[in-house]
């Protein structure tokens, strides 16, 4: 189905991204493909759809055929039923006014019957738990849903090879089991399926075959029983180093009180109230689509509610733009592409703390240093990978040294350095009196870097206390609000 030869390829102005790889993806192979942020892994998908050459541009060298077509002979349209990619960035994928719409465009293009659109849409949006959410515009959703929305649309097209890109990235423990299912069943059809994960963890048991890169080698090829010696290379899990926590301050810091939400008709947060003490850790927690990221968004005043009130040291928030509550509260996106408006990394980095009157030169390279960042400061945040961007876009907040650090799921993207690398930066911050409130689904990293856990189910608060005491409850985990403590679907 898919053979690669000799494969080198780099973008405009960078070395070479991947360094002379070869690949055959046989009909109704399962590949799994790994590494590193930068690592290579996107670029590989972009070569096996089309996208490069005929979208990036660049120097592409060896010979790439797919269904036994030259996809330097074809275009990306033509190649659409035989490959179809689920792109990293969901966002850059939905452009429709509704779910339902969104699924059923590439069928339109495709001029597949409008029955048989309006079946597949309804095996699909059921498969993967989307039914409720047809009627509702991609842009009110949360970020796994949008990814949900995003899988479904190229799913619905039916190809003979499906390869998405960090598929888990955005997605709950309910979500990914989901996924994880639908497949594995649409591989037992006889599709090929390549995954592109940064952790692969338990999916490991999908794969019938491994491929890890590493700056543009491979590290690893074979079967996925078979990589056991090489899993103190390739670190498949990160290894969080346990932190002695520091007690709170008592005096509340940031504050929501009887808060409600609504958009139209739909209601997104119900009467939630939290308090959040001076120097705190905590972590917000729940299902996609609970609420977390538009609780959130009114921290720093990008949201006003439609009922209750935030304070920030006891003043409302309500009389505050978000520009005078960035130099207070900074919140860090789910999608970096959307906190980005310079055209060099540097500057990104520095327009926040220029604006704000507080740029400290060495507080700034301790931040490059810390996210890795000296390589690409001169580079355009927009041509960067995923990860690279997640780093920059953290590296831009926390260089503005707000008295409140809020990150929206900080380690989507993110490998296992970096990931390890953000949980070591947040133990430092203990003593820098910064209040930390992260919203993720990654309960280990959750359980790393923080002391308190509120989470929130069909936006309301359900409960709030230690990690220990919560991560296992059943009556929790019934509810849905929380997996079991060893899911299997965790990634």
């Amino acid at each position: 189905m898919i053979r690669l030869s000799a494969i080198r390829y780099r973008y405009p102005k960078t070395g070479w991204v991947l360094k002379g790889l070869d690949l055959s993806v046989d009909h109704g192979d399962y590949l799994l493909v790994g590494g590193g942020n930068g690592s290579g892994k996107s670029t590989l998908g972009y070569i096996c759809n089309g996208l490069i050459p005929h979208y990036f541009d660049g120097t592409l060298q060896g010979s790439v055929t797919v269904a036994g077509l030259d996809t330097r002979e074809q275009k990306v349209s033509d190649l659409l039923v035989h490959v179809g990619l689920v792109l990293q960035n969901a966002d850059a994928q939905l452009f429709n006014s509704t779910v339902e719409d969104e699924i059923a465009f590439g069928l339109e293009s495709l001029g597949v019957p409008a029955s048989e659109i309006a079946e597949r849409i309804r095996e699909i949006s059921i498969s993967l738990g989307l039914d409720h959410l047809l009627n509702r515009s991609p842009v009110t959703l949360s970020g796994g849903e949008k990814r949900l929305v995003a899988i479904a649309s190229v799913l619905c097209l039916n190809p003979s090879i499906l390869l998405l890109d960090e598929p888990y990235g955005d997605l709950d423990w309910s979500a990914s089991k989901k996924v994880r299912q639908t497949l594995l069943r649409i591989n037992q059809t006889g599709k090929t399926i390549i995954v592109i994960e940064q952790l692969l963890g338990n999916l490991l048991e999908d794969g019938a075959g491994c491929l890890i890169l590493d700056q543009g080698n491979v590290l690893y090829q074979g079967m996925p029983q078979h990589i056991d010696q090489a899993l103190t290379r390739i670190r498949l899990l990160p290894q969080y180093s346990r932190r002695d926590s520091k007690p709170a301050g008592r005096e509340t810091i940031l504050s929501a009180q009887d808060l409600s939400f609504r958009i139209g008709e739909k209601q997104i947060l119900t009467s939630v109230s939290i308090d959040l003490r001076k120097g705190e850790k905590v972590a917000l927690i729940g299902r996609n689509g609970s609420g977390k990221t538009t609780l959130l968004k009114h921290f720093n005043g990008l949201l006003r509610p439609s009922a209750g009130k935030v304070t920030f040291l006891g003043e409302n928030v309500a009389g505050k733009s978000p520009s005078e509550m960035a130099a207070h509260v900074g919140l860090s996106f789910q999608n970096p592409n959307d906190q980005f408006f310079k055209y060099r990394v540097k500057d990104e980095i520095l327009v926040g703390p220029q604006k704000l009157g507080k740029l400290r030169h060495e507080w700034i390279h301790e931040v490059w240093q810390i996210f890795d960042l000296h390589g690409l400061l001169k580079r355009s945040p927009y041509r960067l990978s995923e990860g690279e961007k997640k780093r920059v876009s953290l590296a831009s907040i926390l260089a503005m040294n707000p008295q409140v650090l809020v990150l929206d799921e900080p380690t989507s993207g993110q490998d296992v350095r970096l990931r390890e690398t953000l949980a070591t930066l947040l133990a430092k911050l203990e003593n820098l009196d910064f209040t930390l409130l992260i919203a993720t689904h990654d309960l280990e990293f959750a359980r790393a870097v923080t002391d308190r856990w509120i989470v929130l189910h069909q936006g309301r608060v359900v409960a709030d206390g230690t990690p220990e005491a919560l991560w296992g409850d059943d009556g929790l985990v019934h509810l849905g609000a929380l997996p079991p403590p060893r899911d299997e679907t965790k990634h």
